[in-house]
């Protein structure tokens, strides 16, 4: 999985609530709250979530090459209560007993969307990012945040898009970032963040219990130190 965070394997308690699922809207459904189509200064937070090892890597062969429960727990209590927008390869990566993420509305992005806006298996999936944000930003918590959780081709699109629906300024402003000082395999790359982006610790400690994969990709016992970043644009 790139990016996005398999909640099985994070020990935060999401065994307790897997059996729910994710509250939310349908496209032509009942509102959260009026979201307007204006990418102007209203609208809800755009911001994208992901963890990265050295040399930026957040997967694989769709797989995250560790395990750090403290990123994990992050992952779960940031987005939780919000809309988390992903792509078919993020969704599949999560194991199916735990799709969708419970208390989060979960909206898939796939060229291979059967239909606009479709419900299957707990998650709306649409084809056009634009549709994808709007329902979003009716659904609950869209009016605050909408949460991109993956994987790097999303990230990549989303880093740079203008003009997007629904969302304040039309763009995404804020990533939230956990840097894990670790060297692991891997074949995705979160996006290069530029000069326009600042970026405030909130955070940081070693995981002892967390576990990196190797050259054969098995996960073994290894400390990990990390920091959480708070990265705005333009600040």
């Amino acid at each position: 999985m790139s990016g996005a965070r398999d909640e099985e394997t994070a020990g935060t308690a999401i065994g307790a609530d897997r059996d729910e699922r994710s509250g939310g809207v349908g496209p032509h459904g009942g509102t959260a709250g009026a979201a307007s189509s204006d990418p102007g200064d209203r609208g809800p937070e755009l911001a994208a979530i992901w963890a990265e090892a050295r040399d930026r890597v957040i997967g694989s062969e769709g797989t995250m090459p560790w395990h750090v429960p403290e990123d994990m727990a992050l992952f779960k209590r940031e987005t939780t209560g919000f809309p988390v927008v992903m792509g078919r390869a993020t969704w599949e990566s999560f194991p199916e007993r735990f799709r969708p993420l419970p208390h989060r509305t979960n909206i898939v992005l796939s060229r291979g969307a059967p239909e606009e806006g479709e419900e299957r298996g707990g998650a709306w999936w649409f084809r056009s990012l634009d549709a994808a944000l709007e329902l979003a930003a009716r659904s609950p918590g869209g009016t605050e945040r909408i949460w991109i959780i993956g994987g790097a081709s999303l990230y990549e699109r989303v880093l740079d898009a203008v003009g997007l629906p629904a969302v304040r300024g039309g763009r995404l402003s804020r990533v939230l970032l956990t840097r894990l000082d670790a060297a692991v395999p891997g074949d995705r790359r979160a996006p290069a963040l530029g000069e326009e982006w600042s970026a405030r610790p909130v955070g940081s400690g070693v995981d002892e219990r967390a576990r990196l994969a190797g050259d054969d990709g098995a996960l073994t016992p290894h400390p990990v130190p990390y920091r959480f970043l708070d990265v705005r644009r333009g600040r």
